[in-house]
């Protein structure tokens, strides 16, 4: 053993060693978190959703023009093979989507568009592109899901504020209170 194992103190042995039982519960007085702590949150969530919108943008950068296997695919990726079930005439090996790639690269030779190309094969074959229109009926389905969304995000937002407000309220009542402090007492003898 070394001096530093027999030079111990003995009171803290003895405040190791002592058991006062179960620890006491105190009375909480609700403390509502002040309202700069609450900006700060919701600052953070702004900007996480600026970056990922951001990054989602930045990323989603098609090649418009010359004639590309990177723009071919993506352009072909837009469109379904009207032979195959759930296909994307970049993935479809059938014949007509050879031919729909072969088309492609005449028209990208040709230096037309992503939307003339596009626009290309929506007249000639119904219901072919895999992206809906984004005017008249079709812009529903890009507008409908950011509703829904952003009202269940203010549904929420409202309602974790209501009951963050209702539990902030005078939960611990004096008759709670007086209860407490009287067991604690009690404890004490």
């Amino acid at each position: 053993m070394t001096d530093v194992d027999d030079s111990v103190d003995e009171s803290v042995m003895t405040d190791l060693s002592r058991d006062d039982g179960p620890p006491r519960a105190k009375p909480r007085s609700a403390k509502p978190r002040s309202a700069k702590q609450r900006q700060r949150w919701w600052w953070w969530v702004l900007m996480a959703v600026g970056i990922i919108a951001a990054v989602a943008l930045s990323s989603s950068k098609a090649p418009t023009e010359g004639v590309s296997e990177e723009r071919l695919f993506y352009l072909a990726a837009q469109l379904k093979c009207v032979q195959c079930v759930g296909e994307s005439v970049s993935s479809s090996s059938a014949p007509i989507a050879v031919q729909f790639r072969t088309e492609m690269r005449e028209q990208m030779g040709k230096g037309k568009t992503n939307d003339e190309i596009l626009d290309y094969f929506a007249s000639r074959y119904d219901d072919v592109l895999l992206t809906p229109p984004s005017s008249g009926f079709g812009s529903l389905v890009w507008v409908l899901p950011v509703v829904v969304i952003a009202g269940g995000a203010l549904a929420l937002g409202l309602s974790v504020r209501r009951w963050t407000a209702s539990s902030a309220e005078g939960t611990v009542s004096e008759e709670d209170e007086r209860l407490v402090t009287s067991a604690l007492e009690q404890d004490d003898l």
